[in-house]
């Protein structure tokens, strides 16, 4: 399992293992549009996702077979370069701070994943020291 970091993206998964589908044929992806806990800069928020959080919930998403996980952050100073490509057709700028994107081949591979006792012990309450979990959709 390879990991790359660059400067907006946090990454782990495989090639291979994206190719997996549903029973459809599909992957499916769950998109989240994320935002940062009152009180943190972007870059606490970078780093408490990246060296804290995604390494706490990675051995649980292998374990249950979910095929990728990536965050790509929203930075105040990417959104102002936004401005660069607004049209008529494209002028709103999002104002979350990341979009965060889990891929699995079946849904209830992810709901047996947050029915593991250590995900309730320990990845939900995390939640709480860096998200604000009523904005995130």
């Amino acid at each position: 399992m390879a990991i790359w970091q660059n400067i907006g993206t946090y990454f782990w998964g495989s090639p291979s293992q994206q190719s997996a589908s549903s029973a459809d044929g599909q992957p499916l992806c769950l998109t989240i549009t994320a935002y940062r806990k009152e009180g943190l800069t972007e870059e606490e928020y970078r780093s408490y996702l990246t060296t804290k959080h995604a390494p706490l919930v990675r051995p649980l998403m292998e374990q249950y077979g979910l095929l990728k996980y990536t965050i790509t952050f929203n930075t105040n100073s990417s959104r102002k370069l936004m401005g660069r490509l607004f049209d008529p057709q494209f002028a709103n700028v999002s104002d979350y701070d990341a979009i965060i994107q889990i891929v699995f081949k079946d849904v209830q591979d992810f709901v047996n994943m947050k029915a593991n006792p250590e995900y309730k012990k320990y990845v939900i309450p995390d939640h709480e020291h860096f998200a604000d979990t009523k904005r995130s959709k």
